[in-house]
This record gives structure tokens, C-alpha cells and sequence, in this order.
């Protein structure tokens, strides 16, 4: 210990790693660097039957190989592709069209990345598939970069509720903690941790914005909200309650909406999201012949009247609060919030109903054979997790008993994310198929493999 010690001051008493911390282009550069070699190592051990890009992430991802190699006509695909890539498109053959349900936002976020693997490949004359290994070696590049910056705009946000430290520490629990740590490292062409990255700068930019008043943080909150909309149009419903922030009479709703929907913030809006849709609206017409469809057919939310919310919250396969239950940590501290009278504890609440009973209203609660822990909360995380930074900001002020028993809960909850992580590579299964035994028996062999490690 005081080798370390020693090894975190230099030779004139200066911290290393609060110098590191304090200078926050090395530092993010650092966490950058972390994160791309945290994805690319799970992603070789866990390698998901070697089709890493199947199912849902095909669907997000095909737009790339299409408009950089394959083109959108079925028959120039081979015989069977789409069912080779687990169904996230289909080949069309009586209208010769490759078919997603999938909104390009993805795809568009990431075509920087995987243009760059076409650019070497092409210099080098590397002969390699779309689908393979050597783009995703690219497009893990920006995937790497988007959690970054959404980590780094989280920051900047809780940082107007506690101190920097305070708010560094919060981001810190909310990837290694979260289902977030999961869908970062395993799923990394899936829509959550893009929305989540998206969402924090929605947080950052709207309340700056209405600060400060410089027309630089209306435009970052116009393009934040346009891609995410893009990237999942239900995302237009976290836009509305990032409204309500720091809402606590009408009068301060009725000011934000008048700052906001100024001429020159309507034209810019308008324009930058209609530039950042263009190539869905494009892509629509062309598949469906349509310029606005509901692309998921018969996918839709039918259980309005009788939500399944036990299944959203407590189910083994996949519920929220059995692989994540820090959630259950945050909603406590929320009440402790709205006793406190604390600004935004009742929005902690709103969000988790409103996203609860979204999710329960789903045609499958269980969204499906690949789901950790409710996998729309991951994209809330940064307005569910603020209850976190209060707790850390009196930290001190509790009891000694108390702040043992939190730091232990914290602890568990970044162990059992890490033991089930290695619980897939061991099962060498789906995460979530329905049914399978490492669902059903999950909490019982969490224990079993944690006490054998």
C-alpha cells in the first residue's frame, strides 16, 4: 500500500492521478484508449457464435456494407445472407430490395469508422468481408468514442449538482454498475449506449444553454436531439422529460419553452433535423415506397391496458432489477431527494414509470432473446443514476455503519455485473434466450460462481 501510495505522488507531493483527472484531454484520451481495449478483448472472448454481427446489430449495421460495398438489391447478396446474419434484415427477392426495420442512426454515427477500414483495406488491397472482424475492429473505434463523450457530457451535467469529484466518481458507478458496462463491451452496434451518450448531451447542452444563453450549446442540443431521435424515434419521449428538468413551478417550464422555441432556434431545429432524417426518408422510400413508415409491422405496443410491469422489474430473464440492481439503490435515494425537497426527485420517478410502462406496454416484455437488465433503461441511465451523485455528495455525512454498508453495496454491484459477464463466456450462450438454465437459475449460479472465485 505505501508503494502505491508513493507511486500516485511524484517526488514533489503532487497526486498523479488528480493531475490526471484535473487535465481532462489527457485523461479522456486515457479512458478512450481503456474502453476500445475493454471492447475489443470481451469481444474476442465472447465472440457470440462467431457472427458478432447478427440479428438486431445486423440491422443497424447494414446500411454501412450497403451504400459503401453491397448496394441495397437483394440480388446481389448471396442466397440466404439475411438468415445467415440472424434475421436483422431480410432480402426482399420479389422486389429485389434489402429490408431493415432499423433506422440508419447507427450506421450513420458510425460511417466515419468503417470508411476509414474501407480506405486501408482499399490502399492495402485487403481482401476482406463487410461482415467480418476487420470492420469492427473500425467501427469499435466510435463506438469507444461516443461513450466517451457521453460519459464526458454526464460529467459536465452532474457537475452542476455536486462538485467535479463527486461527479467524475458518479460516472465511474454508472458504467462499471450498470447494464450500461454490458452493452458497451458485448453490444456494441446496438442503439443503447449511442442514445445514452446522446442523452447526457442532451442534459449538458439544454441546461447550459438556458444558463448561459450561447447560441454554441443550442446547436449541440439540436444535433444531440436530431441523431437521437434518428438512432430510435421513441427516443423523442427522453427529449420531453429533459424538459422538465430543474422544473419546479410553471414558470419555469413556461420560461425554458419561450427561450427555446425562439425564431432562430425553430429555423435551426427544424433544418438540422431534417438534414440528419434525410437518408432515413430516402431509405424509406425506397423500401417501403413510403416517406414516413412504422417499419417493426406488426411489432407494437400492445399492452396498454394490461402492462407487464413484474416482468419488466423482477423476471430472471432479463428483468431490471435482478441484473441491475443499483437501480434499486437510486430509487431509494430518490425519495431521500424528494424529502430533501432536492431539484428534479419527483423527474427521477416520472422517468422510471414512464420508461417502466413503455417497456411493459411492448408486444414482448422481454424484448427479445438478448436483453440484460431491461435494455431501454440503459439509455435513461444518466437521469436515473443522478439520485447516485446525491448520495456520494453527503457521503460524509453518514453514520460510519452507513457508509460501509453503501461502498459494500456499490462493490457487489460491480462484482456481479463482472461475474455475469464471465458467466456468458463460460455458458458460451446467448445472453437472454428465454427459457435456457442460465436464465432461469441465473441469481443461484451468480452465488455459486462468486463463491468459487
Amino acid at each position: 500500500m505505501i508503494a502505491f501510495v508513493k507511486f500516485l505522488n511524484d517526488e514533489n507531493g503532487t497526486n498523479r492521478f488528480s493531475a490526471l483527472v484535473n487535465n481532462q484531454k489527457r485523461f479522456y484520451v486515457l479512458l478512450f484508449l481503456i474502453i476500445y481495449a475493454l471492447i475489443t478483448l470481451r469481444q474476442n472472448e465472447n465472440t457470440n457464435y462467431g457472427c458478432e454481427l447478427c440479428a438486431d446489430k445486423a440491422g443497424y449495421y447494414m446500411y454501412l456494407p450497403a451504400f459503401f460495398h453491397l448496394g441495397f438489391n437483394a440480388s446481389d447478396y448471396p442466397p440466404n445472407f439475411d438468415v445467415e446474419r440472424g434475421n436483422g434484415f431480410h432480402l426482399i427477392k420479389e422486389t429485389n430490395k434489402v429490408v431493415t426495420k432499423f433506422t440508419c442512426g447507427i450506421a450513420l454515427l458510425l460511417s466515419p469508422f468503417y470508411a476509414l477500414g474501407a480506405l486501408v483495406a482499399k490502399v492495402f488491397s485487403i481482401p476482406v468481408s463487410p461482415y467480418s472482424y476487420y470492420y469492427l475492429f473500425f467501427v469499435n473505434i466510435g463506438a469507444a468514442l461516443y461513450i466517451t463523450f457521453g460519459l464526458y457530457f454526464l460529467r459536465r451535467w452532474l457537475s452542476n449538482y455536486v462538485n467535479d469529484n463527486v461527479a467524475l466518481l458518479t460516472t465511474g458507478i454508472v458504467f462499471f454498475t450498470t447494464h450500461l458496462y454490458y452493452y458497451t463491451l458485448d453490444e456494441s452496434i446496438m442503439a443503447h449506449h449511442y442514445s445514452f451518450s446522446l442523452f447526457a448531451a442532451i442534459l449538458f447542452s439544454l441546461k447550459t444553454y438556458t444558463e448561459k444563453k450561447e447560441f454554441k450549446y443550442f446547436i449541440l442540443l439540436a444535433v444531440a436531439s436530431s441523431f437521437a431521435i434518428l438512432v430510435r424515434p421513441s427516443n423523442v419521449i427522453f427529449i420531453l422529460i429533459a424538459l422538465l428538468a430543474d422544473v419546479s413551478a410553471y414558470s419555469d417550464l413556461k420560461n425554458k419553452l419561450k427561450l427555446l422555441f425562439a425564431p432562430k432556434c425553430i429555423f435551426f431545429s427544424v433544418l438540422t433535423f431534417a438534414i440528419v432524417m434525410l437518408p432515413q426518408i430516402m431509405y424509406w422510400k425506397f423500401a417501403f415506397g413510403k416517406y414516413i413508415v412504422w417499419s417493426y409491422d406488426d411489432e407494437g405496443f400492445i399492452y396498454w391496458q394490461t402492462p407487464h410491469l413484474l416482468k419488466v422489474w423482477f423476471s430472471p430473464q432479463g428483468g431490471l432489477f435482478p441484473y441491475t440492481p443499483i437501480i434499486f439503490l437510486s430509487l431509494f435515494f430518490a425519495a431521500v431527494m424528494f424529502l430533501k425537497k432536492e431539484k428534479n426527485a419527483m423527474l427521477i420517478f416520472i422517468s422510471f414509470f414512464i420508461v417502466s410502462y413503455v417497456c411493459a406496454a411492448w408486444w414482448h416484455p422481454f424484448f427479445g432473446f438478448c436483453n440484460f437488465g431491461k435494455r431501454p433503461f440503459v439509455d435513461f441511465l444518466p437521469i436515473l443514476m443522478l439520485p447516485i451523485a446525491y448520495m456520494l455528495k453527503y457521503f460524509t455525512l453518514y453514520a460510519k455503519r452507513t457508509q460501509q454498508v453503501l461502498l459494500g453495496l456499490v462493490c457487489f454491484f460491480f462484482y456481479t455485473t463482472n461475474c455475469y459477464l464471465k458467466l456468458l463466456i463460460l455458458a458460451s450462450m446467448a445472453p437472454l434466450g428465454i427459457g435456457t438454465p442460465l436464465q432461469t437459475c441465473f441469481l443461484k449460479r451468480l452465488v455459486k460462481f462468486a463463491v468459487s472465485t
